[in-house]
């Protein structure tokens, strides 16, 4: 009897121990499940992220006017050519003289020469000449934008007094395109950021730090234009002008 009863607290002591053993597994497993389970959601939650576009427009009056002018003289001879020629350059130097235009703001360039043949039967160039033609470019450049608006349209009335005249279109730019670029851009940023919050909100999280941001081009444009060029646009058709840019920002979402 009292060896049975040895035997049966030998036992007894090692179902302990070994229920012991398991329970230890056990909690260990859970431990470490529950530690695996959290790390795993903390790096689930920090990959999570919201990719939005934010724009940013300003509306700018250029503060520079460019503006070319050709004008021709033509004759029999060169000399000829050349009399009528500067006889249509005075009259185009009076004419922006008239209307306000300085001599610092026109610069003149070189004059050059077309001589004109004439022809055989058979289409072919002779040694005859038949015409001399010379013509002259004038640049006007100045500050006063409103100035070049205004006289563009009514230098070609200087064909009625027989000048042979040919006005180009005026370009307009904005020296502080640079300094635009920089607010803009900022607001486009921010403009993102409001984007990203309306959309997490609903979700019930918010929006953390930014993880990337991409720059597109600048777009400057005649105003409330829809044109977009992935090489970016630079209109100088008007005074007023939008500058835009659009950005793609990928931000960090934190939350439930």
């Amino acid at each position: 009897m009292a060896e049975y009863r040895i035997k049966l607290m030998a036992f007894n002591s090692a179902a302990v121990i070994a229920i012991g053993i398991i329970a230890s597994i056990v909690t260990s497993t859970i431990v470490a499940s529950k530690a695996y389970s959290s790390k795993f959601a903390n790096a689930e939650i920090a990959q999570r992220s919201i990719v939005v576009k934010g724009k940013s427009t300003k509306r700018v009056r250029s503060d520079r006017g460019q503006w070319w002018i050709t004008v021709k003289g033509s004759g029999l001879t060169i000399q000829s050519a050349h009399e009528t020629l500067t006889k249509g350059m005075k009259r185009v130097d009076s004419f922006l003289s008239e209307n306000g235009f300085s001599n610092y703001e026109i610069t003149r360039g070189a004059i050059s020469t077309t001589v004109y043949y004439d022809r055989d039967e058979e289409g072919n160039k002779t040694r005859d000449v038949v015409d001399y033609e010379l013509s002259q470019h004038i640049s006007v450049s100045t500050e006063d934008v409103d100035k070049v608006a205004a006289t563009a349209g009514e230098v070609t009335d200087l064909l009625k007094d027989g000048i042979f005249v040919i006005g180009g279109s005026p370009a307009y730019t904005y020296s502080g395109v640079s300094d635009v670029k920089v607010e803009i851009l900022a607001d486009a940023a921010a403009n993102a950021r409001t984007r990203a919050e309306e959309v997490t909100s609903k979700a019930g999280g918010y929006v953390s730090a930014i993880k990337d941001i991409r720059q597109g081009v600048i777009q400057i444009t005649t105003p409330n234009s829809t044109r977009v060029s992935s090489y970016g646009i630079n209109d100088t058709s008007t005074i007023m002008k939008d500058i835009s840019v659009v950005v793609t920002v990928e931000f960090g979402i934190a939350g439930s």
